[in-house]
């Protein structure tokens, strides 16, 4: 898919406030990036390394982008830790999709131990239409997402929960970590859920369920409604779980800054 470039947000590569996070692990702030939107944007999210959360408030002026940098390489080693920030750097910019902008947050590092490293992003803007994501040893949090949804992370868990009817394709792959996935009433799906080494467990509150052929406490092969659009959760050494419910995000309070 070809893609135009509507602006450059940020490119961010210099150290700006320096501290220690929990456990004496050195971390490191970026300048949040401010970013006025109109309309629903997609995100687009390609991390080597940490968490992502992602979410959608239409109460909110604008869009803000921040990431913190961690270093994991030991007590013995703090100093070089601290040092080896600078190598993590990220840059945002929107551009124009198939299917209107398209916000694309990409996050690496030259670092020569980069297992040692982790990068936190989190993304807060009125509208979500359309999430992907890309990371490794992190936790993925996505709140009140509209859209299709295409996941792929490892050693953390995920949870999607949305108070917008779900009426689109989803896929999530996770790599030794849970899956959380909450929808309200009115959703639709095609099921086709799958946990090596873990259990799947529904909790559908109300509308049409059926469970077919195929079901275990491992697997889940059920349509939602009616449902044509595929959702598809996998994971390894983990649990899946999904409940339809009246108000998903109402589960407690979610930490939304790094």
């Amino acid at each position: 898919m070809r893609t135009r470039l509507l602006y450059s947000v940020a490119i961010v590569s210099a150290c700006v406030t320096v501290g220690l996070g929990g456990c004496g692990t050195p971390s490191q702030m970026g300048t949040p990036i401010l970013l006025a939107t109109q309309g629903p944007v997609a995100v687009d999210v390609v991390s080597f390394s940490g968490d992502v959360t992602v979410n959608a408030d239409p109460s909110l002026p604008w869009a803000t982008i921040a990431v913190r940098r961690r270093a994991t390489h030991g007590i013995r080693r703090n100093e070089e830790a601290q040092d080896s920030l600078a190598n993590i750097q990220y840059s945002a910019r929107v551009v124009e999709g198939e299917h209107g902008p398209v916000l694309q947050v990409r996050i690496w590092t030259t670092d020569k131990e980069p297992w040692f490293q982790r990068a936190d992003v989190v993304i807060n803007l009125p509208r979500v239409r359309g999430l992907t994501v890309r990371t490794t040893n992190g936790m993925i949090e996505a709140l009140n997402i509209d859209g299709e949804i295409d996941i792929e992370c490892s050693n953390g868990d995920v949870r999607v929960m949305t108070n917008l009817r779900m009426r689109r394709a989803v896929t999530i792959h996770n790599d030794r970590g849970n899956i959380d996935y909450r929808v309200p009433y009115g959703s639709t799906a095609a099921f086709a859920c799958h946990s090596t080494g873990g259990s799947v467990d529904g909790r559908i509150r109300q509308g049409r369920y059926i469970v077919h052929a195929g079901t275990d406490h491992a697997t889940l092969v059920a349509t939602l409604n009616e449902g044509t659009n595929p959702v598809k959760l996998t994971t390894t050494e983990g649990d899946i779980r999904i409940a339809v419910v009246e108000k998903p995000t109402d589960v407690g309070s979610f930490i939304v800054t790094p």
